[in-house]
């Protein structure tokens, strides 16, 4: 017996639709069917009542998928004591952050494709509410994303946190002025994260609490675009510290001093822990790896 036949079966049972199932394990409709009639066949049991919404396990089903739980789970602590790998072939489908993609995805992609030479890797770069919305919809195998994602089924490895700036673009009214004032805020326009998002929604209350209530604010959920704008002079932007540096270095950007302290952004590697998840656990025990090298040198930049 497979293993990734029972993989199928515990798929099954959790997504109850066989197209669903396919889109997770990244193969086609057909194939979990065989599969799972293979595994009926083998077992001289029906597992599954199949109707047209989809399907709902037997009593025999509901019984066998506790032992095949639990012959997944040997399987991968097997390989991992004997130093065997079943998961060296697959795809992992990976959802990053721009913060991200633009610090350790690559070093990521390197130490990945060396420890995986044959697996494939598809990686999407979006907003954190569209990688949690995936990850849950088991669209996404792996998330780096600003965490934790909340949910019983979710895993979150913490990851890396950036410290926030205010930049401006030279030629801002408020560049040469020193102590940006709050009053300042309230007669700019300020560029903010995506309308959804936690840097959003904090810059929000903290300029409710200062008494600016109703702000010239933007959003943008892509950081280039963000530093384009700001780059024009067309708005004071908030934005990560490791992206903007070398902005500020070339003197694209000057950082200000404003006083309306941001939060660190706080990054974390999120995968659902289901059985046959495991390529998603083990890169993101990489991606940890990973930004934990990334620490080290950001604060040797930072006292240099």
């Amino acid at each position: 017996m497979r293993r990734v036949t029972l993989e199928t079966f515990i798929a099954l049972a959790q997504l109850r639709h066989f197209g669903k199932v396919a889109q997770s394990l990244n193969t086609t409709q057909s194939t979990v069917s065989a599969r799972i009639k293979g595994l009926e066949r083998d077992l001289g049991a029906d597992l599954f009542i199949r109707d047209p919404s989809g399907v709902a396990l037997t009593p025999k089903g509901r019984e066998l998928l506790a032992h095949a739980v639990q012959v997944v789970e040997g399987m991968n602590a097997m390989s991992r004591a004997t130093g065997m790998d079943a998961h060296r072939e697959g795809t992992l489908r990976l959802g990053v952050s721009e913060t991200l993609a633009s610090t350790i995805l690559p070093r990521f992609v390197q130490v990945f494709t060396q420890t995986y030479p044959n697996a494939k890797l598809e990686i999407i770069v979006n907003t954190t509410t569209y990688q949690r919305d995936e990850l849950l919809d088991r669209t996404l195998d792996l998330a780096l994303l600003m965490g934790p994602v909340s949910h019983p089924s979710i895993a979150n490895i913490d990851l890396i946190q950036f410290d926030m700036s205010w930049v401006a673009a030279p030629h801002h009214p408020l560049t040469h002025k020193g102590q940006v004032t709050l009053d300042d805020l309230a007669h700019f326009p300020l560029l903010s994260y995506s309308t959804t998002s936690r840097p959003y929604l904090e810059l929000v209350e903290k300029l409710r609490k200062a008494g600016i209530v109703t702000p010239r604010l933007y959003s943008s959920n892509a950081l280039g675009a963000s530093v384009a704008i700001t780059k024009a002079g067309l708005a004071l932007a908030s934005a990560p510290r490791t992206y903007t540096r070398e902005f500020v270095e070339s003197g694209d950007l000057v950082e200000l001093d404003v006083p309306l302290d941001l939060t660190p952004l706080r990054f974390t590697a999120s995968f659902r822990t289901e059985p046959g998840n495991e390529l998603a656990r083990r890169a993101a025990q990489i991606a940890e790896d990973v930004a934990e090298a990334a620490k080290t040198i950001i604060v040797k930049r930072d006292q240099d």
